[in-house]
C-alpha cells in the first residue's frame, strides 16, 4: 500500500468523499491545483451546497500545501479563468 502523499491528513475527507482520492493520484501537478481550486469554487451557478466545515478546511489546507510545495503551479489559470485573489475587492498597496 502506498504511503500518504500529503502532509495534510485526508483520511476523514476520503472516507466521506471517496471520489476525492483522485487528489492523491494527481498530487504535484497543475491538474491537482485546478481540481482543488474547483472544489472550493462554486462552478454550479449557485446550486453547489458546499462541504461540511471540517472537510472544506481540509480541502483548503490541501490547496495551500500544494501551492507551498509546488509554487510553479500557483499561477495556473483556474476554471472560468479566475485566480485566487483576483477580484475587485483585492487591492495592492505598495
Amino acid at each position: 500500500m502506498r504511503g500518504r502523499v500529503t502532509e495534510t491528513s485526508t483520511e476523514e475527507l476520503y472516507e466521506r468523499f471517496p471520489h476525492l482520492r483522485k487528489i492523491d493520484l494527481v498530487w504535484g501537478s497543475p491538474e491537482c491545483r485546478k481540481f482543488l481550486f474547483m472544489l472550493m469554487t462554486d462552478t454550479r451557478g449557485g446550486t453547489r451546497q458546499g462541504f461540511p466545515r471540517e472537510h472544506g478546511a481540509t480541502i483548503m489546507s490541501l490547496l495551500l500545501e500544494h501551492d507551498r510545495r509546488f509554487p510553479q503551479f500557483e499561477n495556473e489559470i483556474s476554471p472560468n479563468n479566475h485566480r485566487w485573489g483576483n477580484d475587485v475587492r483585492r487591492r495592492d498597496y505598495g
